[in-house]
């Protein structure tokens, strides 16, 4: 097997005001723990709103300056810091968006999107056993958050070599969709026969 899917891409589509809640699968979000009701003026859901269309407009640099606006608006919600992350990472700017990350899940220990996004970046710069501290660290909060499992297996299978947990994440992944994964499902045969190859 070759290349791995790792990051959803954040479509504006999927964008969240208060983070919670991350996107799952096919732009479906994670069930998760329910969003806080938040109350949030008309001025920020305008801001929130136009940051919305600058991201599908791919004008980066303009949703930067609006999340930024709206972070400051709205200290206690942590969605627009992940939303401002991934901005960031659309920008290359791998430092502000790491910053973006740990504002977010400092102000929702809970935020599972954040971990998520968090556990990705270790992965690519190579420190495995963070990204793994990230994914586990998200669904112990949110025991669904599907994306993690699948990030997990990846991690398990392609980079640390432990086969079994890579198997038990995406089996725990694949059982979270309402459909399976047929991609997911040539990776769980897969290794179903390389293990019971190791085992003869």
């Amino acid at each position: 097997m070759s290349t791995r899917f790792s990051r959803t891409v954040w479509l504006a589509a999927v964008l969240v005001m208060v983070g919670c809640q991350g996107p799952g699968v096919n732009g479906r979000p994670s069930a998760g723990k329910p969003a806080a009701k938040v109350e949030v003026s008309r001025r920020s859901a305008n801001l929130f709103a136009t940051a919305v269309r600058a991201v599908q407009e791919q004008r980066f640099t303009d949703a930067e300056v609006l999340l930024l606006e709206l972070t400051t608006r709205e200290p206690d919600l942590s969605g627009p810091w992940v939303n401002l992350g991934t901005v960031y990472l659309a920008l290359d700017d791998s430092e502000a968006a790491q910053v973006a990350f740990r504002r977010a899940v400092e102000i929702n220990p809970d935020n599972c999107a954040a971990y998520n996004e968090m556990g990705v970046m270790s992965r690519q710069s190579g420190d495995f056993l963070t990204a793994e501290a990230n994914y586990l660290a998200c669904v112990e909060r949110v025991p669904d958050f599907r994306e993690a499992y699948l990030n997990l297996g990846i991690l398990y299978e392609l980079y640390l070599g432990r086969l079994p947990e890579a198997l038990a994440a995406y089996r725990t992944y694949q059982s979270l969709l309402e459909a399976p994964d047929r991609r997911v499902e040539g990776w769980v045969m897969d290794l179903e026969r390389r293990l019971k190859r190791a085992e003869s």
